[in-house]
C-alpha cells in the first residue's frame, strides 16, 4: 500500500465527548488519501473505547500513553505519520466537509508551495457556529502585534518543511502554534491561501485557550514577544499604537482581497 497523501495528527487527552466528531470528520473526507494519527495522553474517560470503535472504519492509528503534554504529543504524531503533507487538528476540533478536496485543488494549482492554509469557524460545545476567522496574508508585523495569520487546524504543512523548521517547540504548552507560525514566517516559506473554511475550532469551558488566559499562557506569550525582533521605529512607538496599526493593516489586506465581510469578525 502506498503512503497516504495527508496525515491528520490529533493530540488528545480527556476529550471523549468531542473526539467522535473529530474522528468522523476525518473518516468522511473525500479526495486525497488520508491517514489519521491520534496521540492520546493516557485518557481515563471513554477515549480509548472510541478509538477502538473507529480503528477498523478507516486508516486510523493511535496510541494512548502518558506524555509530557500536547506539544510532545504532536511531535510524536509527526514521527508516526507517513504522509507527504501534515495537518494538526486537536481532539475537540474537526475538519469541515470537503476540506481535503479543497486542499488538494490548491496544492495542485500551486505545485511549488510548502504550506496551504484557509479559514476556520468557531463553534460551541454542541457544534453550533458562533463566529468565523478569516485568515489573511502572512505578515510578520501583524503576527507580532495583532494576530497570527493562520490556525493550525486549517493549515496543511509539507512534511519536510515542517521538519526543517524544527517541528513543535515542546517548551511551549499554550503558545506552541503562535511560536511555530513565527518560525514559518521568519523562514520565508512558500505559502498558498484559499478563501474557504476548512475546519472548526471548538470553544468550550474545558478548552485550554477559552476564557481568561492562565498565568502560564500569559507568561509564554510574553516570552515569545521578547524574542520578536523590532525595528528602531517599533521600539520608539507605544505598543497600543503598534497594535492598532497592525489591526488596520490586516483590515486593509481583507479589503485588498475583496473580503470586506472579514472586517466585522476582527471586532468580535
Amino acid at each position: 500500500m502506498s503512503d497516504p497523501a495527508v496525515s491528520v495528527i490529533t493530540p488528545s487527552y480527556q476529550h471523549a465527548e468531542f473526539l467522535a466528531d473529530n474522528l468522523r470528520s476525518v473518516r468522511s473526507q473525500t479526495g486525497p488519501s488520508v491517514e489519521h494519527i491520534v496521540v492520546d495522553g493516557g485518557s481515563t474517560d471513554a477515549t480509548v473505547n472510541l478509538l477502538r470503535k473507529f480503528e477498523d472504519d478507516y486508516d486510523l492509528r493511535w496510541i494512548s500513553e502518558p506524555d509530557g503534554g500536547q506539544s510532545e504529543a504532536i511531535n510524536k504524531g509527526i514521527e508516526m505519520a507517513n504522509g507527504e503533507w501534515l495537518i494538526w487538528v486537536n481532539s475537540d476540533d474537526y475538519l469541515l466537509e470537503g476540506a481535503l478536496e479543497t486542499f488538494a485543488d490548491v496544492r495542485d494549482r500551486n505545485p511549488t508551495c510548502d504550506i496551504v492554509y484557509g479559514d476556520h469557524l468557531f463553534v460551541d460545545a454542541d457544534g453550533n457556529e458562533i463566529g468565523r476567522k478569516y485568515n489573511a496574508r502572512p505578515s510578520t508585523f501583524v503576527h507580532k502585534y495583532y494576530y497570527q495569520f493562520a490556525g493550525n487546524h486549517s493549515t496543511f504543512f509539507k512534511r519536510d518543511v515542517l521538519e526543517s523548521v524544527g517541528g513543535i517547540d515542546e517548551s511551549y504548552e499554550y503558545a506552541m502554534d503562535t511560536e511555530l507560525f513565527w518560525r514559518i514566517l521568519d523562514a520565508d516559506i512558500r505559502m498558498a491561501r484559499v478563501t474557504a473554511f476548512l475546519a472548526a475550532r471548538r470553544l468550550h469551558e474545558d478548552a485550554k485557550t477559552t476564557g481568561s488566559p492562565p498565568e502560564e499562557r500569559t507568561a509564554e506569550i510574553k516570552r515569545l514577544e521578547r524574542q520578536y525582533p523590532q525595528t528602531r521605529i517599533e521600539r520608539l512607538l507605544p505598543r497600543p499604537f503598534l497594535i492598532v496599526t497592525a489591526a488596520c493593516l490586516q483590515a486593509c489586506y481583507h479589503l485588498l482581497d475583496g473580503r470586506p465581510q472579514a472586517i466585522p469578525s476582527m471586532l468580535s
